[in-house]
């Protein structure tokens, strides 16, 4: 029986994108947005998509607020290495080691990709592009 395991998104620095490409993996302790039963319960009508979608943009949010290149990992990591009891929404703290196998895809803001980052003015999403784990060079090459 394999163990469960939940969706995250993992705004990442630079150097961790080197270390995701380098060394096939991400040391803890790492920040990451999740869909939490603390964004179920405040979006209530909405379905699994969209609460996927909100986290990856709070993600992407999270990033942009730091001043950093606009890059998070999606991955799969085992339930059991998420703490969801951060007291915000979406957010979560991940206690064991996120490995490239694990990351489903990386989505990549226009800051990174083109000139500036686009925000959509009347929802203030974030403008991101999809990239799989086998263009981690091209991904390096564009930081």
């Amino acid at each position: 029986m394999t163990a469960p395991v939940t969706r995250l998104y993992l705004p990442l620095r630079p150097e961790q994108v080197l270390a995701l490409r380098e060394d096939r993996r991400l040391e803890p302790p790492l920040t990451a947005f999740a869909v939490t039963q603390d964004m179920r319960d405040a979006r209530p009508d909405a379905d699994a998509e969209e609460w996927e979608y909100a986290a990856l943009q709070q993600a992407a949010g999270h990033a942009h607020a730091a001043g950093q290149p606009v890059i998070v990992a999606a991955a799969d990591v085992e339930t059991d290495q998420v703490d969801s009891d951060s007291g915000t929404s979406a957010r979560v703290e991940v206690s064991g080691t996120v490995t490239l196998p694990r990351v489903a895809a990386l989505h990549v803001g226009d800051d990174v990709v083109a000139d500036g980052l686009v925000i959509d003015p009347d929802s203030q999403e974030i403008e991101l592009s999809w990239y799989d784990t086998t263009e981690l060079d091209h991904l390096v090459d564009l930081l």
